[in-house]
């Protein structure tokens, strides 16, 4: 029994490093093919100044790899996600393979934001929370909506938009808490944070 415990471990070693570098060639994949890309694609003169931000993504991917393999934490995983993604978003802008300035392009980074919120929120829990759900949703929301405007999809002055159009926040966030409701009482989302705010809805249903 002893070597059977002893040979199971071993496995179970082994298929973590496995993993361990499925996850870290994986990452390393996704940083050589957008340089490469870039390199296929336009004529660019690399130098420091080129590569600081894929410096800065190898750093999001290195926070990644430490996340997933090791240490488990949602800070870190979510630093390292939105580390990789955002710089290799810079990459694109500094070497023109993007069309668009950062002036355009800088609600994208908020979205990043909300992504990868989400993504951190379910890998270390295991499931959807509406802690994370929420703010994620909101971030992604408004990177979207400030995204029409910093690309002058919409024209109109952002003010004089507003003025008119405001009430629209309160309708979204009137059908996004009676989604919420629908949600939880089928028991799709563990609203763990905000159980004992809703507490009451147990005798409706």
């Amino acid at each position: 029994q002893r070597d059977m415990a002893d040979h199971q471990n071993l496995n179970k070693q082994k298929q973590k490093k496995s993993f361990s570098l499925l996850l870290g060639t994986g990452i390393a994949c996704i940083l050589l093919g957008f340089i490469l890309l870039v390199a296929l694609s336009v004529d660019v003169e690399y130098n420091f100044s080129t590569f600081r931000h894929l410096i800065w993504a190898a750093l999001g991917g290195v926070f990644l790899f430490v996340a997933i393999v090791k240490l488990q934490k949602k800070s870190l995983l979510c630093a390292g996600l939105f580390l990789l993604m955002t710089g290799i978003l810079f990459f694109l802008i500094d070497t023109k393979f993007i069309p668009y300035s950062l002036d355009g392009l800088w609600p994208v980074v908020v979205i990043f934001g909300g992504i990868s919120l989400f993504v951190s929120g379910i890998f270390v829990h295991k499931g959807i929370k509406a802690s994370q759900l929420i703010p994620s949703i909101a971030l992604i929301l408004l990177g979207a909506f400030c995204l029409l405007f910093s690309l002058d999809i919409i024209e109109e002055p952002f003010l004089q938009l507003a003025s008119r159009w405001w009430p629209i926040v309160l309708i979204a966030a009137g059908i996004c808490l009676i989604i919420l409701f629908f949600v939880w009482n089928t028991h799709k989302i563990q609203l763990e944070d905000v159980e004992d705010d809703f507490n009451d809805l147990d005798d409706i249903s």
